[in-house]
């Protein structure tokens, strides 16, 4: 079955980006531009930082496994993909 890699716990993000480096190292780029996933700062809260995680799709033609892993917030999920989700009920 094929995955799909989610932001299910967005609230515990860092604003670390070992993601998005971890993504533009699999595409062979230097830097963050263009990167599939984007961290956001959400605007301030007075107790903390916070930040919302953007996900193209076209990240999970990439080794996804590798992203869920570097990520020291657990901020991603591997899902099974909505299509084959469909399927199975059909």
């Amino acid at each position: 079955m094929a995955k799909v890699l989610k932001a299910s716990f967005e609230k515990n993000c860092i604003g670390c980006e070992l993601c998005v480096l971890e993504v533009q190292r699999q595409l062979g780029k230097v830097g963050l531009e263009g990167s599939p996933i984007r961290i956001f700062r959400k605007e301030k809260s007075a107790d903390k930082l916070s930040f919302s995680v953007d996900i193209d799709p076209s990240v999970n033609e990439l080794d996804i496994e590798k992203v869920h892993n570097i990520c020291p917030a657990l901020v991603f999920t591997l899902e099974d993909s909505e299509e084959e989700k469909h399927e199975l009920v059909s």
